[in-house]
């Protein structure tokens, strides 16, 4: 039996007349015909009735829904490319002062004995005066010979070791290694900064920090980079994705007065904001959840775009998921403590700082942005489902793709030092973006599981083997 079904258009809304079942064969009118038709054959209400009377129909609820997420990815859309228009041109250096300030480099690590050696060489090797600086390694419960290789090097070695059922993670070692300086934190060192123990760091970056702080900065981010950025498609992606980030976002929200992100590692924070915001940060994310303690004590994190920590990405995709999904857990995490006291900040303080705070928990941020943007034009051009709800033309999706399109190349040649083709950098940043899509989703609803699994780090290279700009 064929059923014919007139749709009437009344503004966004399509009205559908008849009611249809397994059996029937479907023809309708309309690009959305054979959306619709499938619906029916598989048995499913096209309408929903009450009191004789159509209420909602699968249309309207595809409408509904269609039209909420191109409003909220264009709201997103504009702030991010708003923000991002002031990271094209030349970042400005801070006037260079002489070294005066004092600093604690502080390297949690577990089981690092094949990277830690190379880490606290390269830190005692700074350009800066020997005695304004202390390298303090927290070997937070190694069982390898972290400890040992750290102190043979001139390191103050602190060990960190668990009771049974105690928590374990970076936050908790940090924790401890405070406690373990006590009055000296504040009486020895103007600042403390944070290093991962695979890292690698530009000899320059103690002048630039000193230069921040003499400057009245409080909490300060250096550029962050890849030490193995071409070693495979993964590694690629996570360093074609960090140097877009850290001038379309980073240096565009410097230039602008905004609150900066700190991202784990090559941070540095004055120690009398140190012990006014307390170590108190526990979620997987410490670095986000510190950063946002900050932002509402009216402290934004500054970004320093001259010194460089150099961190080693995971070469295997799995591994590269279980980071991910560890990063988005902690970010899920800080969103739900933070994020209505940081709208209730920007409302009761006219903070807008704070509602930038605030925007950058409650999306999960551009590689996703653009990826669910891309996955929508490529279903709507297979599918017919934006020519149905029109809202925002699809022109306007390509354009958004397109500056970001443009941005990752602009960016990547300003900005790295090891020159990866641009084919590549395209194909592999966006696949990778798109993995990011189900392990935000997966780690919303896996947002309690706060096991820390670290990454293992094998990298054993030196400074001079990655190009280095001073």
């Amino acid at each position: 039996m064929a059923i014919h079904a007139p749709l009437y258009r009344t503004s966004t809304r399509i009205f559908g007349a008849a009611s249809y079942h397994r059996s029937d064969q479907v023809r309708l009118i309309g690009s959305q015909g054979n959306l619709i038709a499938t619906w029916g054959r598989m048995g499913l209400p096209f309408s929903v009735k009450k009191g004789g009377e159509q209420v909602m129909n699968f249309e309207d609820v595809l409408g509904v829904g269609l039209t909420f997420i191109q409003y909220l990815l264009l709201f997103f859309w504009a702030y991010w490319m708003l923000i991002s228009l002031f990271g094209f041109g030349k970042p400005k250096r801070l006037k260079e002062h002489k070294p005066l300030k004092r600093f604690l480099l502080m390297i949690p690590a577990h089981n690092e004995e094949a990277v830690i050696g190379h880490l606290v060489e390269n830190l005692h090797n700074m350009d800066y005066p020997k005695e304004l600086y202390e390298v303090c390694v927290v070997a937070d419960g190694c069982k390898d010979k972290t400890s040992e290789i750290a102190g043979k090097l001139g390191a103050t070695v602190i060990e960190h070791t668990y009771l049974p059922g105690e928590q374990k993670g970076k936050p908790y070692g940090i924790k401890y290694a405070i406690e373990q300086y006590g009055d000296r934190l504040i009486d020895d060192f103007d600042g403390i900064a944070f290093f991962d123990a695979d890292n690698l760091v530009s000899l320059n970056y103690l002048r630039e920090m000193n230069n921040h702080l003499l400057n009245g900065d409080q909490l300060i981010q250096c550029y962050l980079d890849s030490k193995n950025p071409d070693d495979n498609w993964v590694t690629i992606g996570y360093s074609v994705s960090y140097i877009f980030m850290n001038r379309s976002w980073q240096l565009a929200k410097s230039r602008l007065g905004l609150g900066n992100a700190i991202g784990g590692t090559g941070f540095c924070v004055d120690t009398t904001l140190f012990k006014t915001i307390g170590w108190t940060a526990r979620s997987l994310t410490e670095d986000l959840e510190f950063t946002m303690q900050c932002l509402l004590e009216g402290v934004p994190a500054k970004w320093c775009h001259f010194a460089r920590v150099y961190d080693e990405k995971p070469e295997s995709f799995k591994s590269s998921c279980i980071q991910r999904l560890r990063w988005a857990r902690g970010h899920w995490d800080v969103c739900f403590k933070y994020a209505h006291k940081l709208i209730w900040r920007f409302i009761s303080k006219l903070d807008f700082k704070a509602f930038d705070g605030f925007m950058y928990l409650i999306n999960p941020g551009k590689i996703v942005l653009s990826a669910a943007t891309g996955l929508l034009v490529i279903m709507s051009m297979a599918t017919d489902l934006l020519d149905a709800h029109h809202l925002i033309p699809w022109q306007v999706w390509m354009m958004c793709l397109l500056f970001q399109f443009i941005y990752v190349g602009y960016a990547q040649f300003l900005d790295s030092k090891n020159k990866v083709s641009l084919f590549r950098s395209y194909a592999y940043l966006y696949f990778f973006n798109l993995t990011y899509v189900p392990l935000f989703l997966w780690s919303l609803i896996t947002m309690k599981n706060v096991n820390w699994n670290p990454t293992k780090h094998t990298r054993a290279i030196h400074l001079s083997d990655i190009e280095v700009e001073e």
